[in-house]
């Protein structure tokens, strides 16, 4: 006989082959929120080991079956484990899991009425208690999210993003603004030097007077003569002031975010962090969504993720797919030569999914991950000094894009016919 085993709001049930009840262990009305919340976690609760232990005590008195059934999400191992510990298993009992099973499709279809007959509720209660139940559950939802430590990480770059954005625009109107007062220090192209320059110092007149020590620029700032901008008033010079510590105090604000996204990612995804960096690691996490995720996705996606556009327009239209998104920020992709950077590329992401998954699955730190990475890319730059001669194939794209080829078809890969004009000769 086989043994059907299905989970509930109100616990766990079995049935036999005639969809007969022979047993169930129900969860404790004040615990049932917090147990349904580690079962959608996947974790094997104790009133399930309980229910199928109870069921091999059993085995050969009331009933008699040699195999279990379980309706679940979670790995056979940790049913096997159960039965191997079981002091009254027998030789010839397994056990298997099958989502859905016959009893659970039988439960789910009629599961007030068996509820009811099990002692979860009573008829007039039965509603209310349910919408109970699950705002217990929403509540804890909720409360898991807010303490995921991704959606920080997720929040935390993207406020970096927001920065930059709002420090470029704000640096752009303060260069044009300064420069009807003093002109001659807008040579200097480091944003951080300028807005220090102007920030830190009343007026023009002190600059020129005790020129800073050191600025970060190899531009010369001519100021021995005085400066050519325009003579205006005090309450204008010190909005200007105003402004540059403004976008200082911006600065600041995401210095003191990527350290805290540094020591997230260390404590999250070391692996990752030891790989990539913890800014370009975080947009990966990101990007997708939660680290979890990530470790979900093969190489291959990684590998081209942030390139979604130029892949849709690869399927479309038939140009060449990209050979890297989001990971081409990393230095060793970035200042490597074009013809090895698809190969870096590709390492690259293999990495990055074996540093997630030990992330995610171990916790454990591991710094061969990125020495064997640096490792590879020196005999993938060793092994390929100069580019290799270009296909034919390749010669004829390039052609067509430069307009020499106008009837080459990319997407085809063919030459469209030409219609052939006859000339008229002239008759001498």
């Amino acid at each position: 006989m086989e043994i059907y085993i299905t989970n509930s709001i109100a616990g766990f049930i079995a049935f036999d082959d005639n969809l007969d009840i022979i047993n169930y262990n129900l969860f404790k009305d004040e615990d049932i929120a917090l147990k349904l919340f580690k079962l959608f976690n996947n974790e094997v609760l104790d009133e399930e080991i309980e229910l199928i232990e109870s069921l091999i005590k059993n085995n050969g008195e009331d009933y008699s079956f040699n195999l279990i059934t379980v309706e679940t999400n979670n790995r056979l191992s940790n049913y096997i484990n159960i039965l191997n510990d079981s002091e009254y298993a027998i030789d010839d009992l397994n056990i298997q899991i099958q989502t859905p099973n016959k009893g659970g499709e039988y439960f789910r279809s009629n599961l007030k009425e068996i509820l009811i007959e099990l002692g979860f509720s009573t008829p007039g209660e039965y509603k209310s208690k349910l919408i109970s139940i699950y705002n217990e559950l929403a509540i804890l939802k909720m409360k898991e999210a807010s303490q995921d430590e991704n959606k920080l990480i997720i929040q935390a770059i993207n406020s970096i993003d927001e920065i930059d954005e709002s420090i470029s625009k704000l640096i752009e109107r303060i260069r044009e603004w300064n420069i009807l007062y003093f002109p001659e220090i807008d040579v200097i192209q480091n944003n951080e030097s300028f807005i220090n320059l102007i920030a830190n110092y009343e007026n023009r007149d002190e600059i020129i007077k005790n020129p800073p020590e050191s600025i970060e620029t190899n531009q010369y700032i001519d100021i021995e003569n005085g400066s050519f901008g325009a003579d205006i008033e005090d309450e204008d010079i010190e909005m200007i002031n105003d402004f540059a510590k403004s976008i200082q105090s911006f600065q600041s604000t995401r210095k003191k975010t990527e350290e805290y996204i540094d020591k997230k990612m260390e404590k999250l995804a070391p692996n990752l962090r030891d790989l990539l960096g913890s800014t370009l690691g975080a947009k990966l996490i990101a990007h997708i969504g939660g680290l979890k995720d990530l470790a979900m996705y093969s190489a291959a996606t990684i590998q081209i993720m942030g390139a979604e556009k130029a892949l849709f327009r690869h399927l479309k239209t038939g140009e060449r797919p990209p050979k890297h998104g989001l990971i081409f920020q990393h230095p060793q992709v970035r200042t490597s030569p074009w013809w090895v950077r698809g190969k870096i590329a590709r390492t690259l992401a293999l990495k990055i999914s074996l540093a997630v998954r030990k992330d995610v699955f171990s916790g454990k730190f591991d710094p061969t991950i990125s020495e064997n990475f640096l490792k590879r890319v020196e005999e993938i730059k060793k092994e390929n000094p100069f580019p290799k001669k270009t296909t034919k194939r390749r010669q004829e794209e390039r052609s067509a894009e430069k307009g020499k080829n106008s009837n080459y078809s990319r997407k085809s890969g063919k030459y469209k016919k030409k219609k052939s004009k006859k000339k008229n000769k002239k008759r001498k």
